[in-house]
């Protein structure tokens, strides 16, 4: 190859591997996630302020930041690339602080209590997945809409209403594949079942018909929930 060609060819991949460089280091990370919807009592606690304060709407949380509801309290984030995590009442959820040195990967979450809702747009890439921690189980929700509710006896009940979610152990000891509409309870020690059909609570109708009518509105996947 002459001498001249050959620099020119050199010259385009070191500019091309540049570009990638620079294009990987400048994509937007997911957090902060603004807080896009608030009905009711809602408070955040912010890992460098040692103090629960009132909730406002367009309020930011980033890693290590945690949102809690009071009785009647409902809170709906938006990560940057528009995913959704929503909280239901009298819960709480905390965005986990990565590894340090760990590569891009899912926006982290702990559910700490009560009821959390997740949409992920399908066709998401990975690093825009939410991944839950809760209780026994982690939880991997791509483009699909998952609700989870932790038990005051430690239980997690994952119901996966469209799309596709993982649920493993903390060790992997265990891993189970949901496709919507299906559930699966999570014991707070020991393995679970299998999954089966998803069913509806009575108590929670109210809560799953207005989440399910926001996915199908968003564009997350599922389908509109008609009246009772």
């Amino acid at each position: 190859m002459p001498k001249i060609v050959r620099a020119a060819v050199l010259s385009g991949a070191v500019l091309l591997v540049g570009l990638t460089g620079s294009a990987a280091w400048a994509q937007p990370k997911e957090l902060p996630a603004r807080i896009v919807t608030l009905g009711g009592p809602a408070e955040l606690y912010r890992k460098d302020t040692p103090a629960w304060t009132s909730a406002a709407l367009r309020a930011e949380l980033g890693e290590g930041d945690s949102v809690r509801t009071q009785l009647g309290g409902r809170v709906t984030l938006r990560t940057a690339s528009g995913q959704a995590l929503r909280l239901g009442s009298r819960s709480q959820f905390a965005f986990l602080v990565p590894d340090s040195g760990g590569s891009a990967g899912p926006t982290r979450v702990r559910l700490d209590s009560g009821w959390l809702w997740i949409a992920v747009m399908p066709g998401s890439p990975p690093p825009t997945h939410i991944e839950i921690l809760a209780g026994a189980a982690i939880v991997v929700v791509r483009g699909t809409g998952v609700s989870l509710r932790r038990g005051a006896d430690g239980s997690v009940l994952v119901q996966v209403h469209h799309g596709t979610a993982t649920c493993m152990g903390p060790d992997r000891q265990w891993e189970r594949t949901l496709t919507g509409p299906q559930e699966l309870l999570v014991p707070a020690s020991g393995t679970p079942g299998q999954p089966g059909k998803l069913t509806v609570d009575k108590l929670e109708a109210t809560w799953i018909r207005w989440n399910a009518d926001q996915d199908f509105a968003g564009g997350y996947g599922g389908k509109k929930q008609l009246e009772p």
